[in-house]
C-alpha cells in the first residue's frame, strides 16, 4: 500500500521559495556563480568544431527510396545543423549535466556580442575535441559542486555535520550523477528512442504516441530522485544511499514536492523567455545575465530548503510510525 504523507505535515512551497529569496539576499555571493559563467559564454573565446562537423554533416545522406518531400525536409536540417555548429562552442559544456551551475548563455550559439565579433578557436581532431569535452565538464562539474555545497551551507539551519567520509568520496558520490545518468541514457534511453523512430518508420500514427509514452517515463523516473545532489551535500551521505533517500522522501510527500518542481520549472522557463529578449551584440543582455542569476539561485535554493523541510517531516513520520509499533 502506498503511503504519502498528509497534506499539512508536508513542507510548505511558499515557504521554502520565501526561504530561498531571503537566503540569497543574505548570501548574494551565491548569484557570482552563474553570472561569471554566462559571462564568460557571451564574452570568452569560443571553441569550435565546424569544419569537421560541415564534413560529417555532408556524408550523412538518404537512401534512393527517398520521397522528394523527405530529402527537401532532410536539406533542411543539415542547412540548420551546419549554421548551429558554424557558431557552437565547448564551453558550453561548463554548463554541466544533469547538474550544474544555471546558465542563460550554454544553449545558445552566439554570433557576435555586445563587443563584436567572437575570437574563435577551430578544432577539427576528435581526440582533441573529446578531450575538450570532457575537460569543460570536468571543470563545471567542480564549480557545480562548490556552488551546491556553498548554498546547503547557507540555507541549513544549524552547521552542517562533519563529513564522515573525506572530500573524495564526496566528489566521487557527486560525479556517479552524470556517470550513472549517462549509463542510463545509453542502456535504456536512447536504444527506446531509436526503437520509436523504426517502428514509426513503418507506422507513423506510432511517433506521436511513442515520445509521449517515453517523456511519461522520463519524468516519472526523473523526479523521485531530484532531490539525490541535495542530499549528497546536506546529510553527507553517498550517492546510492541519497538516491534511495530522495525516492523515499519525494515518494512521502509526492503531491507537494511534484507541485514544487512543476512551479520551479515553470518560473525557471517563463523567465529565462524574458532574459533572452535582448540582442545579442546589445548591453541588455548584461541586464539578463543578472536576472537570470538571481532568479535561478533562488529558485535552487528553495529547492535545498523544501529538500530540508521534507526530510524533516520524513523523520517525524518515521518516529511516529516507530513508536506507533513499541505500543503495538
Amino acid at each position: 500500500m502506498k503511503v504519502i504523507l498528509p497534506l499539512q505535515k508536508q513542507p510548505k512551497i511558499l515557504a521554502a521559495f520565501k526561504d530561498g529569496f531571503d537566503t540569497v539576499s543574505k548570501h548574494f555571493y551565491l548569484v557570482l556563480f552563474p553570472v561569471i559563467l554566462d559571462l564568460f559564454l557571451l564574452f570568452g573565446v569560443r571553441i569550435t568544431i565546424s569544419d569537421l562537423m560541415h564534413v560529417f554533416i555532408q556524408q550523412l545522406t538518404l537512401p534512393p527510396s527517398a520521397t522528394p518531400e523527405l530529402i527537401a525536409g532532410w536539406q533542411t536540417l543539415k542547412s540548420q545543423l551546419v549554421d548551429y555548429f558554424q557558431v557552437f562552442s565547448l564551453t558550453s559544456f561548463l554548463r554541466s549535466f544533469p547538474v550544474g551551475i544555471p546558465s542563460l548563455f550554454s544553449k545558445v550559439a552566439f554570433q557576435r556580442n555586445p563587443l563584436g565579433d567572437f575570437h574563435f578557436i577551430q578544432i577539427q581532431q576528435p581526440g582533441a575535441i573529446l578531450l575538450g569535452m570532457l575537460g569543460f565538464s570536468i571543470l563545471g562539474l567542480l564549480a557545480a559542486y562548490l556552488f551546491y555545497h556553498l548554498i546547503a551551507r547557507a540555507s541549513a539551519k544549524q552547521e552542517l555535520a562533519a563529513s564522515p567520509t573525506p572530500v573524495l568520496h564526496s566528489l566521487a558520490a557527486w560525479f556517479l550523477i552524470p556517470v550513472m545518468t549517462t549509463l542510463i541514457a545509453s542502456l535504456v534511453f536512447f536504444p527506446v528512442l531509436f526503437m520509436i523512430s523504426l517502428i514509426g518508420a513503418f507506422f507513423p500514427i506510432f511517433t506521436s504516441f511513442g515520445y509521449f509514452l517515453l517523456t511519461i517515463a522520463a519524468i516519472s523516473l526523473i523526479t523521485p530522485v531530484f532531490f539525490t545532489p541535495h542530499l549528497i551535500h546536506l546529510e553527507k551521505i553517498d550517492f546510492f544511499r541519497a538516491l534511495i533517500t530522495s525516492f523515499r522522501t519525494f515518494r512521502l510527500t509526492n503531491p507537494k514536492s511534484t507541485t514544487f518542481l512543476f512551479l520551479a520549472i515553470a518560473v525557471s522557463y517563463f523567465t529565462d523567455m524574458l532574459w533572452r529578449i535582448p540582442e545579442e551584440d546589445s548591453w541588455m543582455l548584461l541586464i539578463s545575465v543578472l536576472g537570470h542569476a538571481l532568479i535561478s539561485t533562488i529558485i535552487l535554493t528553495a529547492s535545498f530548503h523544501y529538500c530540508l523541510s521534507a526530510r524533516e517531516s520524513v523523520r517525524e513520520f518515521n518516529e511516529n510510525q516507530m513508536s506507533e509499533s513499541i505500543l503495538a
